[in-house]
This record gives C-alpha cells, structure tokens and sequence, in this order.
C-alpha cells in the first residue's frame, strides 16, 4: 500500500538523516560483513510504509564467520558474473538463497539486524530533531552481492 504524501520521504532526505546514518554506522560495526547499506529511489522508498533497506555483504566474510557452505549453484555464478571490475550484483531477500543453510539458522542474523535498526530509531538518546520523524520503520529490503573477487577458499556444499 503506498505511503500517504503526508509521509513520503526522499532519497536524499534519508541519506542526510542522522538516524539512517547513525544505523549504517552502527550496523557496519556490529556486522564486519555488512559493507554498505543503500537507499532506494524516491518511487520505491515510498511503495510501503516500512523502508526497505538494501544491505551491500561480503559473503566470504560472512562464511568465514558463520561456516555456512555456499549453494553449490552459486558457483557458477559468482565465477560467471560477479567480478571486481563489473557492474553485475546479485540480490536476494533471503540468506538461504546464497547458503546452503536453513532459514532456523539465517533467520535470527536478519532479526537481529532488524532488531537493531528499530532500537536507534526508537532511541531516546538521538534528538527528535535529529530522527527521520515519519513514523517510517527501517527493515531489511535485500542482501546484495557486489564488485568483489572470489577467494580460493570458497566452500559449497555438494550438488544434490
């Protein structure tokens, strides 16, 4: 349902907000395998009352943490598309597409990271001067694979 215009923000509105940038700061720091967080365009940001945050991985770092093994489909793509010097990126709603794992295991990662975002926005600590102040909620819109090169060490799991 979109957003009523009493509550549209802007892209630049959001990537200007000490509370967006205090989340990203604080997100990346929590997260060594967060590497950025992206802000969709004016039309997309307004679609849903919640925004949906873009969240830029390195998922070789994350599997050096976690021990999740790739899907074995992922090879082929990540030897085929995603390159250091292109422009191809990989998105998914959801870990378990890039990890052979199951949700019981990825879940409590985006949870978190949600959990997180909703406690520096509610934070009495940041001046209301300081917030967003549009009742807008940030949650995790995607994961997204970009400009990297593929380490030796990868692990996938077996095809089935």
């Amino acid at each position: 349902m979109p957003v009523a215009p009493n509550l549209y923000v802007t892209q630049k509105e959001v990537e200007d907000s000490y509370e967006f940038k205090l989340i990203k700061k604080i997100l990346k720091r929590e997260y060594p395998w967060i590497v950025d967080l992206l802000v969709p365009d004016d039309e997309e940001i307004n679609k849903y009352g919640l925004i949906f945050v873009p969240i830029v991985i390195d998922p070789f770092l994350l599997q050096q943490m976690t021990g999740w093994p790739f899907n074995h489909y992922m090879k082929v793509y990540l030897d085929g598309y995603l390159k250091a010097e292109g422009p191809y990126s990989y998105r998914t709603s959801y870990l378990t597409t890039i990890y052979d794992v199951s949700r019981d295991e990825t879940n409590p990662i985006q949870n978190d990271i949600e959990k997180t975002m909703r406690a520096i926005s509610m934070s009495p600590a940041i001046p209301q001067d300081l917030k967003l102040n549009k009742d807008r909620t940030f949650v995790v819109g995607e994961y997204v694979l970009q400009d990297m090169k593929v380490p030796d060490d990868v692990v996938y799991s077996k095809r089935p």
